[in-house]
């Protein structure tokens, strides 16, 4: 027994109206701000790369080239791997998994 079939199933399609609503106002926060947050990210992984490029260019000791170079490999595993979870991200908001999260389940 649950709270729904004590309240007769006008509350139950009332409930599934607010669920499908907070769904949905999710989705669109999701929407609008995982592209700008992704954007951002993947801007100043350009720049990064680009000055640490730059620095790798004009590096004339060893020791300055190591450094730089280091840099470089740290930049692009950090651009990958936000590649990556931005793919994971999309993988789990399209396969349906967070609507779950949303559903109400009769005991």
């Amino acid at each position: 027994m649950n709270i729904f079939s004590l309240l007769g199933t006008e509350a139950e399609s009332a409930a599934s109206v607010i669920i499908n609503s907070s769904y949905a106002t999710f989705l669109t926060i999701v929407n609008i701000a995982l592209p700008v947050v992704i954007g951002v990210l993947l801007a100043l992984g350009i720049i990064l790369g680009v000055k640490v490029g730059i620095a790798y260019a004009k590096a004339e000791d060893d020791e300055g080239k190591k450094k730089a170079k280091s840099q470089l490999i740290n930049v692009l595993i950090g651009f990958i791997v936000a590649i990556v979870l931005t793919a994971i991200i999309e993988i789990i908001l399209n396969s349906g998994m967070i609507r779950n999260l949303f559903t109400v389940t009769s005991v």
